[in-house]
Formats: C-alpha cells, sequence, structure tokens
C-alpha cells in the first residue's frame, strides 16, 4: 500500500509562457465532468494509508469555490500528515484559502516564479510583485503557515542582480518556509519554444544557480535536495517520498505513479478520461530499473541514498552493485560514503547527470 497521493487538476485559468505541462484552460461543462469522474477514482482509493497527499497541476485553484469544495470534500477521506495544494496568485481567494484550511490542506506550494513586474508580463502571469506578499499574508493569516514558493532563474533578459535581488526578498520573509528553484527549460509546445526564445547563458544559469544556494543560505535556509530548501524543518515530505523512491498514487488525466514495481501515467485525453475509457500507460520495472532508480533519486537528495535501505529493499550491497562507478566518483571527490548513505559532494551534485551515466553501465 501506498502512503503518498497525488492528484492531478489540469485546468488553468490561462497558460504560462513558460509551461508545457499536461494542462488545458477551464471550461465549466468540461470541468463538471471531469470533477465527476476524479471523485470516483479517489473514492476508489479511500483505504489506502495516506500520509502525504498533493494536488497539483495545472492549477487547482483555479477551480471556482465550488468545484473546489467538491474535490477537497472527495478527500476529507484522508488523513494526511502534509496535505499540500498548488495555487496561483490571481485566482487564490481569501474565501478559498479558508475553505482550504476548512479540509486540512496545511501546506500551500505558490507558483511565484519571479518579483520583477517586466519578467513577470513576459511568462504571461497576470499579478504584480506587490500581489505577491500580500497573497503570503493573507495565506498566513488565515492560518495555514507552511508556505513554500516556486522561482525561476535563466529567464529572458533576467539579470544575475535580478534573480538574487529576488530571492532576497524571499528569503528575508519569515512566512516563508520553503523555496523551491528551477532553471528555465525551453519546452518545444511551450509559448516561449514557438517563439524562439532563449534562455540566458550555460555560465549565467550556472552562476545563477550557485548564487542563489548562497543567498538562501545565508538567510538560514537549509538545502536538502538539488532544488529544494526549507528552514524550521519543513522539508517536503511529499516530494521526499520520489526522492526516497517510495511507491506513491497517481489519480487524473496527467499523473504519473509507481506502485508494485510498476511506473505508470494516465495520458492527458480528458475526453477519454472523462467517458471511462482511458487506459494507463504501465512500464513493468526490473530490479536493475530500480536499483538505478533508487540512486537517481536518491542522490539528488542531500542526504543521499541509504545503504541499509538499498539491502532492505534489494537484498543487495549497493557498493558491491555499483563498485566502479562508486570507487570512481569516490576518487574524484564527486561522491562520499557519510552516516550510512551514499551522497553527492557539492562538486558532484554540479555533475549528477554525468555521474549517472556511470551508474547506468
Amino acid at each position: 500500500m501506498s502512503n503518498a497521493m497525488y492528484i492531478h487538476v489540469p485546468f488553468c485559468d490561462s497558460i504560462c509562457a513558460y509551461c508545457d505541462f499536461e494542462r488545458c484552460k477551464k471550461h465549466p461543462l468540461l470541468t463538471s465532468r471531469w470533477l465527476d469522474v476524479i471523485i470516483k477514482d479517489i473514492q476508489d482509493r479511500k483505504d489506502e494509508p495516506i500520509q502525504t497527499l498533493y494536488i497539483g497541476g495545472g492549477t487547482p485553484t483555479s477551480l471556482s469555490y465550488d468545484e473546489l469544495e467538491i474535490l477537497l470534500s472527495a478527500c476529507d477521506c484522508f488523513k494526511p500528515v502534509e496535505y499540500t495544494i498548488e495555487a496561483n496568485i490571481e485566482n487564490l481567494t481569501k474565501d478559498k484559502i479558508m475553505l482550504l484550511k476548512q479540509h486540512g490542506v496545511n501546506r500551500i506550494s505558490l507558483g511565484v516564479q519571479s518579483l520583477n513586474d517586466h519578467l513577470i508580463q513576459i511568462i504571461e502571469r497576470h499579478h504584480s510583485a506587490s500581489d505577491i506578499f500580500s497573497k503570503i499574508d493573507e495565506i498566513y493569516a488565515c492560518g495555514i503557515e507552511n508556505i513554500s514558493v516556486d522561482m525561476i532563474y535563466g529567464l529572458p533578459t533576467q539579470s544575475l542582480d535580478i534573480w538574487l535581488a529576488d530571492l532576497e526578498q524571499i528569503a528575508s520573509n519569515k512566512k516563508i518556509s520553503h523555496v523551491s528553484i528551477y532553471s528555465l527549460t525551453i519546452e518545444e509546445n511551450s509559448a516561449f519554444g514557438r517563439k524562439k526564445i532563449e534562455k540566458v547563458s550555460d555560465e549565467l544559469d550556472e552562476k545563477m544557480y550557485f548564487e542563489g544556494i548562497r543567498v538562501l543560505e545565508s538567510f538560514g535556509f537549509e538545502q536538502y535536495e538539488i532544488s529544494n530548501f526549507c528552514r524550521y524543518g519543513r522539508y517536503s515530505r511529499h516530494n521526499s517520498a520520489y526522492w526516497k523512491y517510495d511507491d506513491f498514487i497517481g489519480i487524473g488525466a496527467g499523473a504519473y505513479g509507481k506502485e508494485e514495481h510498476i511506473y505508470y501515467h494516465w495520458p492527458f485525453r480528458l475526453n477519454d478520461y472523462i467517458k471511462g475509457t482511458l487506459k494507463r500507460e504501465e512500464t513493468k520495472l526490473t530490479k536493475a530499473d530500480e536499483m538505478f532508480e533508487m540512486i537517481m533519486m536518491g542522490l539528488r537528495m542531500k542526504q543521499g541514498v541509504s545503504l541499509e535501505r538499498f539491502n532492505l529493499v534489494f537484498h543487495e550491497d549497493l557498493r558491491k552493485v555499483f563498485h566502479e562507478a562508486i570507487e570512481k566518483h569516490v576518487r574524484s571527490n564527486h561522491l562520499e560514503i557519510m552516516n550510512g548513505h551514499l551522497r553527492c559532494t557539492c562538486e558532484g551534485w554540479a555533475i549528477l547527470n554525468s555521474i549517472l551515466i556511470d551508474f547506468m553501465e
């Protein structure tokens, strides 16, 4: 049985310029029909011992108050320790915040991306920088005190100074307990991709990442994963389930899951989903697949991969299975074994993709 559940809400009020996620613009009739199906899917899993519940998208808060209440009510059968919902500034009203609180949501992940009004316009968001901090104050005042924000670096025309100034404002706000930073990826089917927009140079992109780490740590944030930072001990329990390679349930068109040695994806075909004819795409994972993927995900975390847990799951000694790759990168100071974990050094994190190639051989 799985302890983590992800529910995908595919609707958005508008589409951001960088986005190529599985989403579409919201339509009331389509949303109503989708709700009927996803509620049934949620109820089919009501007996799962869920510890972390994450509602993402898309933009879950693009749902109307009544639609959101229907979705949240369907999830009342779960009593998760961590209950997260993704939200955008422009459609998270005070009434919706209070509704989330009423149904047990205790963590909000805000899609902020930038505090620079010019960049906010470039990525086609519909709020101002001042709106962001007003909304954070409102969320906190309503009693949801675990607030995470997403930030993007490498945006067109974004300078290092603009990026670091944004992070300093975010990190100096004591109501924010978690920050995720992501390098812009230009996806072919996004507005940026169609317009042939180019991101900043690789050199600047790397500098933004490492200087961003420095700024966040100077304000008391701990980096616990490549892109994620927290204070007050408020790391993302749900995302940590992914990085520790635990099983997780995926519900809704566009969702991914992993259960009983099967990795699956519900394709983003809403009409098929609504009609009940959508079939999930499955990949049967071999032992070799799972051993590599536990390494791939675990090395993203500062703590690394537990040697004991690897042995417990696979009945194999991690140090023997991947002896050559480990020895090579320990000698080059990219990996180390510490406190019963195989983990990246600071130098190793910067070239993790290259390190992982050696674990595939």
